[in-house]
């Protein structure tokens, strides 16, 4: 453990530096995050640490992690960060027009299946309202996102979390298809996942002979070069001669959340994009 310097934060704005490395998990990223370079977020986590008397976060393969002994400030910097982007955007709804940038999470599949059909809505309805997609799977946290839409149910954080939907997919296929053995499945972090332990049931235990990061791209790849893959069937719908490969295949049902920090509950902004999002889901068929 460091030798903390004391029990006061006398530079505050080194907070920032630390939650940006929090959410985005690289020097890098949380200095292109801050506008700044990785030296300076360097020197302020160096500086904080020092503070504290705490390491501040651990090297893993994915990414800087944030030692246990800050988990409770994080918490608290997470929640104050938000209650302060909740008062400017009521303040600044006060003019009649909602104005800023919400970051959502979300998989590609539905970014361009769902989400992206109806922005021209959303613009009309709230021009001063900016997206940014980034486009994300199997997530438990925000990161750098206001809110997310995953599979996965987030079981730690002040999160309000709400069903919006079920995707359904299986392995498709392309009328000419050799079915030799060879196929398209996801990443091997995705292995334990319903959807592809499905599709490796399906594909007689066999592993992928192509694995892509998301059902998204697996379904391009499908297009592209004739290989049977595990994709979504909102994914599938966009191209009529992409069918089932074992019709007798039941789709796996995977249900979606959606998920946003509870001190953003009143902001004005981001219930906007939430009311948007939620009613884009309702309106489509399947997904």
């Amino acid at each position: 453990m460091l030798q903390g310097t004391g029990t006061r934060i006398d530079n505050w704005d080194d907070l920032r530096y630390l939650l940006a490395v929090h959410k985005t998990g690289s020097m890098s990223a949380a200095a292109r995050l801050l506008t700044t370079n990785p030296a300076t977020v360097s020197r302020r986590l160096a500086r904080l640490a020092e503070t504290l008397g705490y390491e501040l976060f651990h090297k893993t393969p994915e990414g800087w992690v944030a030692s246990d002994a800050i988990a409770l400030l994080l918490e608290s910097v997470k929640s104050f960060e938000g209650e302060i982007d909740s008062f400017l955007n009521s303040a600044a709804s006060q003019s009649g027009e909602l104005r800023g940038t919400i970051a959502i999470g979300v998989p590609g599949s539905l970014a361009n299946g769902v989400l992206g059909p109806r922005i021209g809505e959303l613009v009309a309805q709230h021009p001063g309202v900016q997206l940014s997609l980034h486009a994300q799977t199997y997530r438990e946290t925000l990161g750098e996102n206001d809110l997310i839409i995953s599979p996965l149910r987030p079981q730690q954080g002040r999160l309000i979390v709400r069903p919006i939907g079920k995707v359904r997919a299986n392995v498709y296929t392309m009328p000419e298809t050799p079915r030799d053995g060879a196929w398209i499945g996801l990443l091997r972090d995705f292995d334990t996942h319903e959807p592809m332990q499905q599709a490796l049931s399906l594909m007689g235990g066999r592993p992928p002979s192509v694995r892509l990061e998301t059902m998204h791209d697996v379904a391009g790849a499908i297009r592209l070069t004739r290989l049977p893959g595990l994709t979504l069937r909102i994914d599938a719908s966009h191209s009529p001669e992409m069918t089932l490969y074992d019709p007798s295949n039941p789709d796996i049902e995977t249900p979606l959340y959606l998920c946003y920090h509870e001190t953003r509950r009143h902001d004005p902004l981001l219930q906007a994009v939430i009311d948007w999002v939620s009613d884009a889901f309702a309106k489509v068929d399947a997904i």
